[in-house]
């Protein structure tokens, strides 16, 4: 069934995403909302917890730049002010963490309200930098960016590793996705409910001008079919390429991450290790337990690469072993809050 709502943007697609955000806010009577503020210098955007709706306006989604995974910061937002409304704006991987943070039972969800925005790739932090200042500022970049959507973005091969082996980039399973792949954005974009009762509750026909043309819809499903093929071949097309220099084996990533000595960079950014971290046994070797549910839960977000500070190709390296045990239990991270995880607590 299409559930998806169409949104006029008259040429300015960050500006109505804007809009809609606030209106979601005001409509939900949310106390603040965790958001990606954009620093308006390049080669800085961070996830900011915000109390007054004005902020939004310093908000960029589509900004092609990753510093940090936002679901990590969650659970303290949440434990700092356990009876506030809070929402949160996500990228489809840090929505995927979430999830899986949620399983670990200990972090409630109840009084969050998660947007997804389909994301179109981030760029690393020095290719971002030198873009932006080429085309004379961050919201220049950003705007080029926008002018891809209906292609699936621009530059694929220049982005993040974990953004050209991401084989989910669009937004679902939050309580609102926001969809601009293979859409033209300038003209419209689209937005959906999780259920009735949400979109009753932030008034999504109201903020909407009409149910979304099915042709639109068919336009986003088929180019995001497109790029999860693309992506999965070239992962496995790379990884089929250093087979013979990355782990395999649970055991084997065990003796891995043994190398890297007292370095515990790669888990301590990791989001899902904030609430479940991987812990040693009596022979002071991690358990494997834990680094198989680690590793089931892996959303793909290569802030681990990202950080680590003897560049090892970790997005590679944890998404082989991932895949391995995906089909082994059955199981893929991030798309079903009701899937338990096969791996207990």
């Amino acid at each position: 069934m299409n559930n998806w709502l169409m949104i006029k943007t008259k040429g300015d697609p960050l500006g109505t995403l804007r809009r809609v955000v606030k209106n979601i806010w005001e409509n939900g009577k949310l106390d603040g909302m965790l958001v990606p503020i954009d620093r308006q210098f390049a080669g800085e955007i961070k996830p900011q917890i915000v109390y007054d709706p004005s902020r939004i306006d310093d908000v960029n989604p589509f900004k092609p730049l990753m510093s940090s995974n936002a679901a990590k910061y969650i659970p303290a937002l949440i434990n700092k002010e356990p009876d506030f409304q809070f929402g949160a704006m996500l990228r489809p991987c840090e929505m995927r963490a979430l999830v899986e943070m949620a399983k670990r039972k200990k972090l409630s969800t109840e009084k969050l309200v998660t947007i997804s925005v389909d994301c179109l790739g981030t760029f690393p932090a020095d290719e971002f930098t030198w873009r932006a200042s080429r085309k004379g500022s961050s919201q220049e970049l950003t705007k080029e960016q926008l002018q891809f959507a209906r292609q699936g973005g621009i530059m694929a091969y220049r982005y993040r590793s974990a953004c050209q082996l991401c084989v989910s980039p669009n937004a679902f399973g939050a309580d609102l996705n926001i969809g601009i792949m293979g859409l033209p954005v300038r003209q419209t974009i689209l937005i959906s409910a999780k259920n009735s009762a949400l979109r009753e509750k932030y008034q999504l026909d109201k903020i909407s001008d009409s149910p979304a043309d099915a042709s639109l819809v068919r336009q986003r499903e088929k180019l995001i079919a497109r790029l999860e093929a693309r992506r999965k071949g070239t992962r496995e097309r790379v990884t089929q390429g250093i087979a013979d220099i990355i782990p395999d084996t649970i055991e084997d990533l065990i003796a891995h991450l043994e190398e890297c000595g007292e370095c515990k960079a790669c888990l301590d950014i990791c989001p899902i290790c904030s609430v479940d971290y991987p812990q040693r046994g009596k022979d002071n070797q991690y358990l494997v337990e834990d680094v198989k549910r680690w590793m089931l839960s892996c959303a793909g977000c290569g802030m681990c690469e990202q950080i680590c500070p003897q560049h090892q190709p970790l997005n590679l390296i944890f998404g082989n072993i991932q895949t391995f045990l995906a089909e082994k239990y059955l199981y893929s991270p991030g798309v079903s809050p009701e899937q338990p995880l096969p791996i207990p607590v």
